[in-house]
């Protein structure tokens, strides 16, 4: 890493730290890497944590692959337990998001945390990472409003897909629909960076039809389109014929559990890039994102090794007769309009 990078995730980590986090003095700080991580990040905002007067822990847990990619170790999850605040970095899996023991302390409020997992440097300096997210936070709890208050959800594409599941009423984080927008300035509050998204756990068994993927996928390289049949929340069928077709049939014959629809995302953030990259790209606004396998950070009871979000491009979304999308183009003036 060169010296500009250098000072340019130490710029990153105090504005995360102060205004994202709103980290104060005498809170206990736990952040979570793993070898993968490039050190810069982790010691950025360890300095961050200390220049607030706070105290930081950083813990280096294992490189996870496919492999029981959404565990933390043992005593991790014990420094949880005496944390104000969860910040993790892991290059190689998610855990410090998707961790059973994370979702249970969010839930109970005694913790709020910050999701920076398998994402480079790049990400936290340009595209997404530069949005307003005070205007981002307001525009998430809008949508969240007008999601909560639907019945179902309905999403379609040119491409083929024709999708729709129940909206899940049960609270999670405090409200049915998570807001994921940048901010967590409370306990029980989880966001990401680079963030701008709002999703929900689908209501249990409601889940069918057709999803044709175009887009990134978590896990997975090449951009080779796929579809996806689904019947009572679980995948049924899977064809394509390409590279990722194949990955995946492995990972269902391998992990079952997989099948499983674990979440609907609905991107917001008008400056995140289209460039390939599933993490940047599910954040960027009118883009659609359903994920498989693990839902116990949205509230579900269904354990998986991983969680994998599938990107879909010019999706037309609607809540109940509510058009939020048009293929791909947030109805932004309308949004506004309704929650008024």
């Amino acid at each position: 890493m060169n010296r500009q990078r250098i000072i340019d995730a130490i710029d990153l980590a105090h504005r995360i730290v102060r205004q994202h986090l709103n980290v104060q003095p005498g809170e206990n700080v736990l952040i979570v890497a793993d070898p993968e991580t490039e050190m810069e990040i982790y010691l950025a905002l360890a300095g961050a944590v200390q220049a607030v007067g706070a105290e930081f822990t950083v813990s280096l847990m294992p490189t996870r692959g496919r492999d029981r990619a959404t565990y933390l170790t043992q005593p991790i999850e014990y420094a949880l337990d005496a944390s104000d605040v969860l910040i993790g970095v892991t290059k190689a899996s998610g855990a410090p998001t998707y961790a059973r023991k994370v979702a249970q302390l969010l839930s109970q409020k005694k913790i709020r945390a910050l999701s920076m997992v398998m994402r480079e440097l790049d990400n936290y300096l340009k595209g997404a990472a530069t949005a307003d997210y005070e205007e981002l936070e307001e525009l998430g709890q809008r949508v969240a409003k007008l999601w909560a208050q639907a019945d179902e959800i309905r999403i379609e594409t040119k491409r083929g897909t024709d999708f729709r599941a129940g909206v899940t009423k049960e609270p999670v984080m405090g409200q049915p629909v998570i807001v994921e927008c940048g901010l967590a300035r409370e306990p029980g509050r989880e966001a990401a960076f680079s963030d701008g998204e709002v999703s929900q756990r689908p209501l249990a068994g409601t889940a069918r039809g057709r999803l044709v993927i175009d887009g990134p996928v978590a896990g997975m390289r090449g951009l080779d389109p796929f579809e996806l049949e689904v019947e009572g929340g679980e995948i049924v069928r899977l064809a394509g014929g390409g590279n990722r077709t194949r990955q995946l049939t492995s990972v269902f014959e391998r992990l079952p559990c997989a099948k499983h629809i674990a979440e609907i995302g609905l991107g917001l953030n008008p400056e995140a890039l289209h460039n390939g990259d599933f993490e940047e790209e599910k954040k960027a606004q009118g883009n659609v994102h359903v994920a498989i396998g693990d839902d116990i950070f949205y509230g579900g009871s269904h354990g998986c090794d991983i969680h994998w979000d599938m990107i879909l491009y010019d999706a037309t979304v609607w809540l109940d007769d509510f058009p939020l999308f048009k293929e791909g183009r947030l109805q932004l003036k309308e949004v506004l309009e309704t929650t008024a």
